[in-house]
């Protein structure tokens, strides 16, 4: 008895993982694909945004897991996302070729789009 709740917890895990992973690698894909086609980035220069955006999303779900289970603070929520941030704005920004001035609107407009995914 003890075996089949324990299959039966582990497979609603499984799923619910698995449910979660293909959310976000779709809001990763259109996010690429809009960028790709707004900064009219070659397929390398796209390969390496798929690269940082995935690296980007995983550290964000890490640092927000954390706080969540209260494995750290709020105080070191807001700057862990911080760094996560801006290491993010920085590599999208050498691959674009952009400053973050000129990448605001764009992250403004995906931040609008990606919320309705």
């Amino acid at each position: 008895m003890k075996k089949i709740v324990l299959v039966f917890v582990m497979m609603i895990s499984f799923v619910g993982a698995i449910a979660q992973n293909k959310s976000q690698e779709k809001k990763i894909k259109y996010f690429v694909d809009s960028a790709t086609t707004e900064f009219k980035l070659d397929d390398a220069k796209s390969k390496e945004l798929l690269k940082a955006r995935n690296t980007y999303v995983t550290n964000y779900m890490e640092v927000f897991s954390k706080a969540k289970s209260g494995e750290i603070s709020k105080d070191d929520k807001k700057e862990k996302m911080n760094e996560v941030n801006s290491a993010f704005n920085a590599e999208f920004s050498k691959i674009t070729g952009k400053s973050g001035a000129e990448l605001k609107p764009f992250f403004e407009k995906m931040r609008n789009e990606l919320s309705s995914i």
